[in-house]
């Protein structure tokens, strides 16, 4: 038998997941659908993540009064469901003198609003506050109730509510129509998808962009949705502390304007654009747009401009003709539309939904409590809270909680596990990044992306309970050392075994990955021990030869155990699956390595297909996850990591179209220029194409092709299924900055002197942290003689 339920809400975003936990506290039978393969996968899941208050809202208006509503109840219950927030407070500053004559009619608005403590401030008072920003701000609006928030688990965690209490959901549901029909409790409607069918007595529009497409089917035209596209940048947590609130533009009557906020994550936002347009589907970012935002971060803070990118994206709200909410009850229809809600969907959702019950009341819905309304917590994952690697007690409890996958931000096997256990399961990779941040961090999948991608495609671990295996609780202490070695690559295991000649024997070699050896360990190609073995081993073989040479010299390594950060000046946190603890040491070398940087930090424009990779995420695929990439490659780039990319993705059984290079030749020199005539030249024969640019990926769900541009102007397209970015390397100095290390402004890499030491005493740096990229064997020679300055410095104390 067919079931008919008492209310189908059309849309997961935050204002139907919101409207489904606000009904699910009654005894009603109620139907959540959305489009999409998961929840908040609209709007929601690319606003800008701020909290707002509603002070700038047009006074009087549905939009103001909701917003302000819907303020107290966030209040109450992000901190419920741990939604990560931060209440940091907004700076509108007026750059102008007509901004900042507009500052009194803002501050009546708030006031109006009932925000009454907003007030203006100073020129001098806004540099007091944030002391990074551009000179020439003359005065400005205090928002102290402005925070951040997490954008994606708003709507997660109300969906997970929602089914606790009761709620079906149906992913995947295409509304293609909607049919009344008459049953013995009156109207009733029947929502079909193609495939099957929905029935209910009420139906509620909460579809976003398509709530337009959605009221039609009912005879209503009161409203056109036009979608306007955001585009933002995201930069790295290197630059967090140079923004200390919400940094607002005057508004406009089209948008808000481009703000620079940071994150609950640790990062900094810029965004966003302001661009309507007639496609729903136009999420990609433009080379215009992108180019936009950088002119607006430099007027505002230039220093922002200096620090790496981790991700641009771009979403659109659905704005329509009016300025207000477009909500409506049609009582005669049960219908009820939650339409033209625009950039304040997340921070009004709440509001929203009690509004929308309270109409629903009123046209005659029967609303009855339920005796128990059961509240849910999600796990942690903003960056001022604790996150499950730094927490003991659950380390202890599940030792996978340590273990970690992701580590740009630093997410743990554990709580992947979780996720794809979740009441809404995770099934792709961008599900768990939104759960649990995991690749959203400044490699964007450099070390992550095939286990993840692995992960969601084992059954077992989707619909199969995960029994870990419980450690007994017991407290890390310090551990003292005469050397800490942080990275267990070429560098780190031969300044390791150097040390052991040297008569060091307190040594301790501390690397984030299950297995020491670092990247070779995945460049299944000739060409390693050159210059230190004069040999011409694969990589896995010379990885090997120097763990096993480690071992041999009783070199103590402590694999998958993740440093932290710096306690003191040679002291360092660490997690591992034994529990977190620190490690003391009269000397620590730094051999963090080096990374490529994605396609974001490039800054190339496009849409976010599957498909887009680094050599590093690449080999991981091919290597060690064996999993499939694709059919036909682009790779861009022309230098020796490029044909390792290439002989990858010959092993793979893939075509490589072509090498794309801007420089006018390749760089690939002797004595690896063999290679390239064997590889490129003879067995695939594949072509190198100088002085062009990628300028363009496209493609839906999987990469369909590149845009390319030559030096010339002219513009061609390629098609392919997989890009491959290559070189422009960067060092992983993260640690070494947060140590207060000073940088080489042209290498990126710590500055050190003819010994290896760096700016902080008893702080040596070696391999690729250094400068980018060199050769597994160059690093390995240059271990060997930050080793030799090490023992000097030791037996000089």
């Amino acid at each position: 038998m067919t079931t008919t339920y008492d209310i189908a809400i059309i849309g997961a975003g935050a204002v139907g997941c919101a409207i489904a936990r606000e009904l699910s506290r009654y005894q009603l039978n109620i139907a959540l659908i959305e489009a999409n393969s998961d929840v908040g996968m609209g709007t929601s899941k690319a606003s800008t993540a701020i909290w707002h208050t509603g002070y700038d809202a047009k006074p009087g208006s549905l939009e103001a009064k909701l917003l302000k509503r819907s303020y107290k109840l966030m209040q109450e219950y992000l901190p419920e469901a741990n939604i990560a927030h931060e209440l940091l407070g907004g700076l509108l500053i007026a750059w102008n003198q007509d901004q900042f004559d507009t500052l009194p009619k803002l501050l009546k608005q708030a006031h109006d609003n009932g925000e009454m403590d907003v007030r203006i401030i100073s020129a001098e008072e806004i540099y007091q506050r944030e002391p990074h920003i551009n000179k020439g701000a003359l005065g400005g609006l205090f928002v102290p109730g402005e925070g951040i928030l997490c954008t994606f688990s708003v709507p997660i965690a109300m969906a997970y509510q929602a089914m606790l209490n009761g709620v079906e959901l149906f992913l995947n549901f295409q509304v293609r129509e909607i049919r009344p029909q008459t049953m013995d409790g009156g109207l009733s409607w029947t929502i079909v998808d193609g495939h099957s069918s929905v029935n209910a007595r009420y139906v509620i529009n909460a579809a976003g962009l398509f709530s337009d497409e959605i009221n039609a089917h009912f005879g209503k035209t009161s409203f056109k949705v036009t979608p306007r596209r955001g585009q933002l940048i995201v930069y790295d947590k290197m630059a967090r502390p140079l923004v200390n609130h919400v940094l607002l533009p005057v508004p406009t009557s089209i948008t808000k304007g481009v703000l620079i906020s940071p994150t609950v994550y640790g990062n900094i936002l810029l965004g966003p654009t302001a661009e309507d347009l007639g496609d729903k589907s136009a999420t990609e970012t433009t080379e215009s747009g992108l180019k936009f935002l950088l002119e607006k971060g430099k007027q505002i803070l230039p220093q922002l401009l200096e620090e790496e990118v981790t991700a641009t994206y771009s979403g659109l709200r659905a704005a329509t003709e009016h300025s207000d909410y477009q909500i409506e009850m049609d009582a005669a229809l049960r219908y009820l539309c939650l339409g033209g809600i625009r950039s304040t969907g997340i921070s009004g959702a709440m509001g929203i939904a009690e509004y929308g019950v309270e109409l629903l009341r009123e046209a005659g819905l029967a609303l009855k409590l339920k005796d128990e309304f059961k509240k849910v917590k999600l796990p942690t994952i903003g960056e001022a809270a604790m996150r499950p690697h730094q927490n003991a007690e659950m380390i202890a409890q599940n030792a996978a909680y340590a273990e970690i996958v992701c580590h740009c931000e630093r997410v743990s096997r554990g709580e992947l596990m979780d996720a794809l256990n979740a009441r809404i399961p995770a099934t792709s990779v961008d599900a768990l990044r939104r759960r649990t941040r995991a690749s959203q961090g400044r490699c964007q999948g450099f070390n992550c992306h095939a286990a993840l991608t692995k992960m969601t495609a084992t059954e077992h671990t989707k619909t199969t309970a995960i029994s870990f295996e419980k450690d007994p609780v017991r407290s890390v202490p310090s551990v003292v050392k005469d050397v800490l070695i942080v990275g267990g690559g070429p560098a780190g295991l031969s300044a390791a075994i150097e040390l052991k000649k040297q008569g060091i024997k307190n040594i301790l070699v501390v690397e984030r990955e299950p297995e020491a050896g670092g990247m070779p360990r995945f460049c299944h190609h000739t060409g390693f021990g050159r210059e230190d073995l004069w040999r011409m081993w694969s990589g896995p073989k010379y990885a090997t030869y120097y763990r096993d040479l480690a071992e041999k010299m009783d070199v103590e390594v402590q694999t998958s155990t993740t440093i932290t950060g710096w306690a003191s000046a040679k002291k360092l946190a660490f997690t591992s699956r034994g529990g977190i603890g620190e490690i003391e040491a009269d000397a620590v070398l730094l051999a963090t390595g080096v990374r490529e940087r994605p396609r974001s930090a490039r800054l190339i424009p496009g849409t976010r297909p599957q498909g887009v990779l680094t050599t590093g995420s690449l080999q991981r695929f091919v290597y060690q996850e064996q999993l499939p990439v694709g059919k036909r490659a682009v790779i861009v780039g022309a230098e020796l990591v490029s044909l390792s990319a290439l002989m990858t993705l010959m092993h793979a059984g893939m075509k490589c179209e072509m090498m794309v290079t801007e420089e006018a030749r390749h760089q690939i020199e002797f004595p690896y220029i063999v290679m390239k005539w064997a590889l490129a030249d003879i067995l695939t024969r594949t072509p190198i194409v100088s002085k062009t640019r990628v300028s363009n990926i496209f493609g839906h769900k999987r990469v369909e092709g590149v845009e390319l541009t030559h030096a010339s102007g002219q513009v061609e397209t390629v098609e392919c299924d997989t890009v491959i970015f290559t070189g422009s390397w960067i060092p992983e100095h993260e640690l070494a900055r947060a140590g207060g290390l000073e940088l080489n402004p042209q290498t990126k890499g710590p500055r050190i002197d003819a010994e290896f030491r760096s700016s902080v005493n008893g702080v040596f740096v070696a391999g690729n942290l250094l400068r980018g990229v060199e050769t597994a064997d160059h690093c390995a020679v240059e271990g060997k003689r930050a080793a030799a300055s090490i023992a000097n410095y030791l037996k000089g104390k």
